[in-house]
């Protein structure tokens, strides 16, 4: 049984790298994102206080358009988080009531398939691009642009040779926005995503 399976298992990789043209795709996510967004208010005659604004939310997009070689895939892909909102005022008296943290990234990924022969395939991927982060304090706002890292896994189904569908997880670090309002007092905001996402992918 054993010589069975390594046998159907070099098989398997035969056959895979005869079949390894080189072939495009595009795919779209949708994903349902818990947000961890942290925040930092200092000031001088106040207390460090840290802000945990974690929420759940529904409906981030994720679209891309990549190349496959294989057991490899490069892709480039365009990230919009939905925005994450709080209302509160801090002790030390920055007016965040209407705190709003806006957030889209766009990364180079790239993917490595364990092709079974079978229909299903599981993936590992990481990837690196910049973020754009807005954080929207009520009466004034800060922007930024950062370097943004993800780590990727999951596992696909071909339905046939063009159609493909995905699910996977993501963990994305955006960064942070630091807004300085004067006196000492700055307020520092930290970005990190962990997504399930759905998807499919149009292989051509």
């Amino acid at each position: 049984m054993k010589k069975f399976l390594l046998l159907a298992g070099v098989a398997c990789l035969f056959s895979a790298n005869a079949n390894a043209g080189v072939s495009q795709y595009v795919s779209g996510k949708l994903s349902y994102d818990f947000n961890k967004v942290k925040t930092k208010v200092a000031g001088q005659t106040a207390e460090v206080a840290h802000l945990k604004l974690n929420k759940v939310l529904v409906g981030s997009t994720h679209v891309a358009y990549g190349v496959r070689a294989g057991y490899v895939r490069g892709e480039i892909e365009l990230n919009n988080s939905r925005d994450v909102k709080r209302n509160w005022v801090s002790d030390d008296g920055v007016n965040l009531k209407h705190f709003r943290l806006y957030k889209h990234s766009v990364m180079a990924n790239a993917y490595f398939d364990y092709l079974t022969c079978t229909p299903w395939t599981p993936y590992v991927g990481a990837g690196l691009g910049t973020s754009y982060l807005k954080a929207d304090y009520g009466e004034v706002a800060k922007s930024v642009y950062n370097l943004a890292w993800q780590v990727m896994g999951g596992l696909t189904y071909d339905l046939n040779s063009n159609w493909t569908l995905d699910l996977g997880y993501r963990y994305a670090d955006l960064g942070r926005v630091r807004k300085n309002f004067g006196e000492g007092r700055v307020v520092k905001t930290t970005a990190r995503d962990h997504e399930i996402l759905f998807g499919v992918r149009y292989e051509f």
